[in-house]
């Protein structure tokens, strides 16, 4: 049906939480896409998508999985119109690539500069994948304005369009992205576009306490300066704010000195930038709170090998070299009113879990869309919230 081209073994790349599909298809394009979900749908054969196989680790266990469908040949530029600050790539390209052919342009899809250049774009939108600069660039699901994607059982459908006014229908975009490929196979997504900024500087300050940095980089965003991330994380026994900013070279010098003296008035003394080595821990579990309850719940993270935060938004990443310590991380989030999701662990720990947690309120109605979509259940099953 697909050609030798397309269908392989698998390999270790191809392991979702080190459980191996049965095969591998690379369809080429849409309607390749379609006739194999379609195949799989009439079969009952479960169906994972892989994108750059770098957030495979996020969500449960597969249920059952029987196809790898590799995204990698669905790839390259639909339609760029830099007038109209808009793009149209297919779900296989790169986040390298995407940069690549938008920069000459000197435009940019505002997906936040710290996600690898090898993610692939359906794999982020699928994940619905932000880091530090979420707050001023927003999340995938705020500049993705059109989808195409392929349904279970074997339908193209298009949600959105491919200009910015576009009202017409539902927001599947909304449905689509951060579903971990349970509802559909993302092919095709149009983003809106903003220009690059001129100039990036990366600056970072050491504190004593998190509140501290946390409220430097409060004081920094209310007083306008050209902040684009801030990221507060733990260094042996202080605490570093990390920053950069982006803009015009006149206002990014201006924003230096006014963030630099904000710091000190804080208690912050200028450091060199370094890298934030939170990838390298085989546990890592996100907390969420209200920014004013952060650095209360910071205090309280001294537990963890690795601790690092968005100040703006309360989004609290934890990384762990003893799983053991995650009932005790959990008892410190429920303390303090956060929400607790288990975004990377070792398989076996998995089987007895479920990384979102518990339930949420409207459980049901996921599980009615879920049945809607792909009635067979042969999409990532059991990998969403609640095992769905």
């Amino acid at each position: 049906m697909l050609g030798e081209l397309a269908v392989s073994v698998p390999n270790e790349r191809h392991m979702v939480d080190g459980v191996p599909p049965q095969g591998v298809a690379a369809p080429a394009d849409y309607d390749e896409t379609r006739r194999l979900m379609e195949y799989a749908n009439h079969r009952g054969l479960a169906v994972i998508p892989i994108g750059g196989g770098q957030h495979t680790g996020v969500g449960n266990l597969p249920e059952r999985y029987d196809i790898a469908l590799e995204t990698r040949r669905i790839s390259g530029i639909v339609e760029f119109e830099p007038a109209d600050l808009t793009i149209t790539v297919r779900a296989g390209m790169t986040l390298g690539e995407l940069r690549k052919v938008t920069s000459e342009a000197r435009m940019m899809v505002p997906f936040d500069p710290a996600i690898a250049d090898r993610a692939t774009v359906g794999g982020v939108l699928a994940a619905n994948i932000s880091g530090p600069a979420r707050v001023h660039l927003g999340q995938p699901r705020d500049f993705t304005i059109g989808m195409r994607v392929v349904t279970a059982d074997g339908r193209l459908s298009r949600a959105g369009g491919r200009v910015v006014k576009n009202v017409a229908g539902y927001d599947l975009c909304k449905l689509y992205i951060g579903s971990l490929g349970t509802l559909a196979v993302i092919v095709e997504a149009t983003f809106k576009t903003v220009p690059i900024p001129a100039k990036r500087l990366a600056l970072a300050f050491e504190f004593s306490a998190p509140g501290d940095a946390c409220s430097a980089a409060d004081k920094a965003t209310r007083s306008g300066l050209k902040v684009e991330s801030a990221l507060v994380s733990r260094s042996e026994e202080n605490w570093t704010l990390a920053v950069e900013l982006a803009g015009t070279p006149q206002a990014v010098a201006r924003s230096e000195f006014d963030i630099v003296a904000t710091a000190s008035a804080a208690g912050g003394k200028q450091s060199p930038p370094r890298p934030i080595p939170g990838e390298k821990y085989p546990t890592m579990v996100r907390l969420d709170v209200l920014p004013p309850r952060l650095p209360a719940l910071l205090t309280d993270l001294s537990i963890a090998a690795h601790v690092e935060a968005q100040p703006w938004d309360g989004v609290c990443r934890v990384g762990l070299d003893d799983p053991g310590t995650m009932e005790g991380i959990r008892k410190i989030a429920a303390a303090r009113g956060a929400t607790y999701v288990i975004e990377r662990c070792l398989p076996e720990l998995k089987r007895n879990i479920d990384v979102f947690g518990p339930q949420p309120g409207g459980f049901s109605l996921m599980q009615a869309i879920k049945r809607e979509f792909d009635p067979n259940g042969i999409l990532s099953p059991g990998r969403f919230v609640g095992r769905l």
